[in-house]
C-alpha cells in the first residue's frame, strides 16, 4: 500500500522483510522508516515533526482499518 499524505509518501509492503514498518519518502527520496515497535528509525527521527506525525497517524489508521499493521 502506498499513499501520499501532506507531501509525504508512505509505503507499506507486507512482502518486505520481517517486522511491521513503513518507508517514508519526501521529494522522491527515502527519509527513513517508521517501525511499529521502535517508532521513527533509520534517519526518520531527524525529520520527525508534528506534520509528519499527523500524516503517519493517518496512514497507520488506514493500514489498521485494512488489517495490515495490527
Amino acid at each position: 500500500m502506498r499513499r501520499k499524505i501532506k507531501g509525504y509518501i508512505f509505503q507499506f509492503t507486507s512482502a518486505d522483510h520481517d517486522g511491521r514498518h513503513v518507508h517514508v519518502y519526501r521529494d522522491n527520496c527515502e527519509i527513513g522508516v517508521y517501525d511499529k515497535v521502535a517508532g521513527p528509525i533509520r534517519g526518520l527521527e531527524k525529520k520527525w515533526n508534528g506534520e509528519l506525525r499527523e500524516a503517519m497517524n493517518e496512514f497507520i489508521k488506514e493500514l489498521n482499518e485494512c488489517g495490515y499493521f495490527q
